[in-house]
């Protein structure tokens, strides 16, 4: 385990805004609007505490991106504190891939015909989507296309295919039933 950051040793309890994430994620909800929200909230000087069951990579790159720095304590093997706090001010959120340039749905599947993989996600466990889909990106060959099945947009996918310099495209068919082609341009 790393060493605690100056700024957790020195903190008071009332610098300190909790979250707990673990029911939100029992009951089949994703959490980042919440925590987005309380993100807003906080104000100078005070540290927000995810607590989840697992390190919540793709969320600190996120906020990361937004300024924030983040220290994960693995309590045990289903317990894990996250701790996001701003160390520098004036950054910018990094921005993603803007699908207004993107090509339509039917005409990029008409373009990725033949070379298209397809995924689906929809049945696995947070955060397996996501790793899942960017292990198959990985693999992806020159010219092919990764089309997703998933149940929901995945708000912390979209920010590391840009990191990535990937295009994507959503079709939101219906409530719990979302694609995506993610591909190279």
């Amino acid at each position: 385990m790393s060493e605690i950051p100056e700024f957790l040793a020195s903190l008071q309890p009332e610098q300190l805004v909790r979250l707990d994430v673990r029911p939100v994620l029992a009951g089949g909800t994703d959490p980042f609007q919440l925590i987005m929200e309380k993100i807003a909230q906080l104000e100078e000087g005070q540290v927000l505490e995810i607590v989840n069951t697992f390190k919540p990579a793709p969320l600190m790159n996120v906020l990361q991106q937004r300024g924030f720095s983040s220290f994960a304590e693995v309590i045990n093997d289903q317990l894990v504190h996250t701790y996001f706090y701003k160390e520098q001010t004036g950054l910018q959120p990094q921005q993603s891939v803007s699908e207004e340039s993107m090509e339509s749905w039917e005409s990029l599947q008409a373009r990725f015909n033949d070379a298209i993989v397809t995924l689906d996600v929809r049945q696995l466990e947070m955060p397996r989507p996501m790793i899942s889909i960017l292990e198959a990106v990985d693999a992806l060959s020159e010219g092919q296309a990764l089309f997703v099945y998933h149940k929901k947009l995945p708000v912390f996918l979209l920010p590391e295919l840009a990191t990535r310099k990937l295009q994507y495209r959503i079709n939101e068919v219906s409530p719990g039933d979302v694609q995506l082609l993610i591909y190279r341009s």
